[in-house]
């Protein structure tokens, strides 16, 4: 059973038992995000989040990497709309010093000028592949023109945005975001080890004072404002495909309706068994890719359907998506489309729990969403429990509004 320990200084702790693995997974999840960032700062999380890895005042660059690297483990990052992610896996015997280079780096990160002027070059590069890149173009530019606030921002930055940040302004907002109160620690391996590094975390958390930023959500233009544009396209040189975007308003993770669109999404787009990969690439040879995804926040959600294809071929793609996703419930094969979706979504649930890296990731997520620790067979439960009219009709009220589309496309 997952416990939740608290710190008398704030920090949440989250301790995931798997008494058959001879490792230990450590996620620290700090609330700060893309969306948290004011537009003169965009990247800042993103950029923080490489430069811890450069030395804290009590560790070097190679002292950080590589007493977890040199035991086979594996150490990296993330940065996301609402949060940033420092995550290590390790063998049991590292599991101490795993945990003490992840505190270390989440607390006492040094933020040298020098090292910072190297990192923002190295992101600056990174900014550079993106904008080459067909697939991220296609999603950037969906972004802004679909919302109005921070959740337009690339999680990257810009080139004009990074290149003002410095050491400095660093460090302030590392001091004001990463703190014990803004930060979820979650620790997957044997119990009998939890609780022993329970008292290392203790001893290495500081009293730094800071408050819980909260989750953000995405706040859409408005549909009804002749001004805000719904399609965008840009044609870019050396490109043999198409890439198409369609994003439309979704329940948010909060909805009752949070599952059935969960089931929906996997019957339409997950794997290669799915409904639109199924009709499309298989049956009508339209696409090479295409995949369905739903992001649930706190307030809505996002439902996507992403697909490249040749030129030649973008006309009658386009309509058989419109077809397919606008007609579900016409489809004569639908209790078996459903019947997958939930088989699948409820069973890569019962999957994750196999994997204690990932399964520490599911249990955070759902802690930060709901506030309350996961049971796999109360989601599982959920899942089949969802009635096929339901799913029906909130497909229904999803794909009779207008998406926003956004395309690139070879010039």
């Amino acid at each position: 059973m997952i416990k939740k320990r608290s710190l008398s200084n704030g920090l949440d702790i989250l301790l995931v038992p798997r008494n058959n693995v001879r490792s230990v997974s450590i996620i620290a999840a700090v609330r700060a995000g893309s969306a948290h960032e004011p537009q003169e700062l965009m990247g800042i999380s993103h950029l923080i989040e490489h430069s811890v890895f450069r030395g804290t005042y009590n560790r070097n660059m190679e002292e950080i990497k590589r007493p977890i690297e040199e035991f086979g483990g594996s150490l990296n990052a993330f940065t996301g709309k609402n949060l940033t992610a420092y995550y290590a896996k390790v063998p049991l015997i590292a599991a101490k010093v795993g945990v003490e280079i992840i505190m270390d780096i989440i607390f006492n990160a040094e933020f040298n000028e020098e090292d910072i002027e190297k990192e923002k070059k190295i992101v600056l590069d990174e900014i550079a592949m993106y904008e080459d890149e067909p697939v991220e173009n296609t999603f950037e530019q969906l972004h802004k023109i679909m919302f109005s606030n921070e959740f337009a921002f690339p999680v990257l930055g810009t080139k004009e945005s990074v290149s003002k940040l410095n050491s400095l302004k660093l460090k302030e907002y590392y001091l004001e975001k990463y703190t014990p109160k803004n930060i979820v620690l979650t620790i997957v391996g044997p119990e009998k080890d939890l609780e022993s590094l329970l008292l290392d975390i203790e001893k290495l958390t500081p009293e730094r004072k800071g408050k819980k930023c909260a989750f953000k959500s995405p706040i859409f233009n408005n549909n009804n404002n002749n001004n805000k544009i719904r399609k965008i396209e840009k044609s870019k040189e050396e490109l043999s495909q198409i890439y198409i975007a369609y994003s439309f308003k979704a329940p948010s993770k909060m909805s009752q309706d949070f599952y059935s669109v969960s089931i929906m999404k996997t019957f339409l787009g997950s794997g290669m068994s799915s409904l639109l990969f199924t009709k499309i690439r298989e049956e009508q040879g339209l696409a090479y890719e295409i995949t369905a995804d739903y992001s649930a926040y706190n307030d809505n959600g996002v439902f996507t359907i992403f697909a490249a294809t040749i030129p030649e071929n973008f006309e009658k793609l386009n309509s058989s998506i419109y077809e397919n996703i606008r007609n579900i419930n016409k489809n004569s094969d639908l209790e078996n489309w459903i019947e997958y979706g939930k088989k699948r979504l409820s069973g890569r649930y019962m999957l994750e729990t196999e994997n204690g890296l990932n399964f520490g990731f599911l249990a955070l997520d759902y802690y930060l969403s709901f506030d309350k620790l996961i049971d796999i067979d109360e989601i599982v439960k959920k899942i089949n429990s969802q009635e096929n009219k339901n799913i029906i009709d909130v497909s229904n009220d999803i794909f009779n509004n207008e998406p926003y589309i956004s395309i690139v496309k070879p010039k």
